[in-house]
């Protein structure tokens, strides 16, 4: 409200400085007019005055030497002199005794002119010696000396006239002048306070700019720090969670897997034994051996669900082909599956991560793509691990991927996060999804990559 107050009052000043000058300048025209017109007026005074000279002077010509040239002369000038007469009027329109002096003057010519026009009819009429006296009897009548001495008081007035408006002239120059350098002071005084005001708003402003950058920057620290421990405790339970499945996929094979080991041995005994001696409870036993052969294939599926052995004991390439050959029996979804035997990782955390990625993203093509085929890799690049699994499914668009609950997808995006891998899901160039990952691994690989293997399940 401040700077819109003075940006206002500036422009109020500045409109009024508009009209002072507007003003002024128009006071000014008005004054040179003015002078210009007194100027003009005491020229055209002259003009008349040798008009009459002419007038007089071609006609005694005329009557001297009877040659008509000298009456064209005398014609002109008394055409010209009503003109000239107007002229004046006009020009000394805003002075009424100039203009009771014209009119006085209009009358004294007119009257000198008939005087003259009389000496013409007499030359014509009754000779030269006649137009003679009749000169003679208007020089006794000195209407010349008239219009010469209203003539000569008039040129005195606007003589007068002049130097009165040129003294008004210098006195509206400098009250504009003074007027103008007033108003243009105090609209520089305005607008320096505006200036004043908008630096003053400027600094302000950047200072409290510069105060939320920096709370940003607190602010911006302070998420960066709560997501790197976000992070770290992510991956953290991702650990823990994966040591559980591994010590019990352990207790599993160890001690409930011995378990069921010794108990179909007993069975196996004790069926043979009896066998021959009573061979319905042989029947209910072979069915008991069924049954834990069930119980230990299930113990074996269990076993690979929470930790696959081969990961620990072949490395991560070939647990992903067992997966990946299982899966595709199990879903019916034909598979391929490049890798280059090479996915060693100083992390303990990385092969196993790698591997829930794949069954995630696995899961999610069994569940949704309606694909019938999927193609795979995984190559030890540099110090990481690059894979890709494509589907020829539906696919999948972005707005169902930021839909939340999209747990498959948020799953794999927080493992590959967890341990600082990236990743991105494209379109396939024949439909379907693509998953492409990068996972550190921070084993350097001297050696050149052995031959790729390639491995089909249909």
């Amino acid at each position: 409200m401040v700077l819109l107050t003075g940006y206002l009052v500036a422009m109020v000043l500045l409109a009024v400085s508009s009209v002072v000058d507007f003003r002024n300048a128009r006071d000014l025209e008005d004054s040179a007019e003015k002078v210009t017109h007194a100027l003009e007026a005491a020229d055209k005074l002259r003009q008349i005055g040798n008009t009459f000279f002419v007038a007089e002077t071609s006609e005694r010509g005329y009557l001297l030497t009877g040659n008509a040239t000298y009456l064209q002369t005398y014609r002109d000038m008394q055409q010209r002199m009503p003109v000239r007469l107007s002229e004046i009027e006009r020009l000394v329109a805003d002075t009424p005794d100039q203009r009771a002096a014209v009119s006085q003057l209009r009358t004294l010519a007119q009257t000198k002119f008939d005087e003259m026009s009389r000496t013409l009819n007499a030359y014509r009429d009754r000779g030269q010696a006649a137009a003679i006296a009749t000169v003679v009897a208007d020089e006794a009548a000195s209407t010349v000396e008239t219009v010469r001495s209203r003539i000569a008081a008039m040129l005195v007035d606007q003589t007068r006239l002049l130097a009165e408006r040129r003294v008004v002239a210098a006195s509206v120059y400098t009250h504009g002048l003074t007027r103008a350098l007033v108003s243009t002071g105090i609209v520089a005084l305005a607008l320096t306070v505006f200036f004043l005001l908008m630096h003053r708003f400027l600094q302000q402003r950047n200072a409290a700019h510069a105060a939320v950058e920096a709370s940003n920057a607190v602010l911006e620290q302070r998420v960066s720090d709560r997501t790197a421990d976000l992070s770290h405790l992510s991956r953290h339970l991702l650990n823990v969670r994966e040591h559980e499945k591994k010590v019990i996929a352990r207790d599993l094979h160890d001690d409930f897997g011995s378990y069921l080991t010794a108990i179909n041995m007993d069975v196996s005994r004790a069926r043979d034994k009896i066998a021959a001696l009573q061979p319905e409870q042989a029947a209910k036993l072979d069915r008991t051996l069924k049954l834990l052969g069930n119980a230990i294939e299930l113990k074996r599926q269990l076993i690979s669900d929470l930790r696959p052995s081969m990961l620990d004991n072949l490395g991560l390439g070939a647990a992903l082909e067992q997966y990946i050959e299982e899966w595709s029996k199990r879903t019916g979804i034909a598979a391929t599956f490049d890798h280059d035997g090479d996915l060693r990782s100083s992390d303990e955390g990385c092969p196993i991560a790698v591997f829930r990625v794949f069954q995630e993203a696995l899961a999610n093509i069994a569940k949704h793509s309606k694909a019938n085929r999927v193609a795979a890799y995984a190559y030890r690049i540099d110090d990481a691990i690059e894979f890709e699994i494509a589907d020829n499914g539906i696919g999948i668009s972005d707005a169902d991927r930021a839909k939340p609950g999209v747990h498959g997808l948020l799953g794999i995006r927080e493992r590959l996060l967890a341990y600082h891998g990236s990743f991105e899901f494209a379109s396939g160039s024949d439909g379907g999804t693509v998953v492409r990952a990068r996972m550190p691994c921070d084993v350097p690989v001297d050696e050149a990559r052995p031959d790729l293997h390639a491995v089909h399940f249909a």
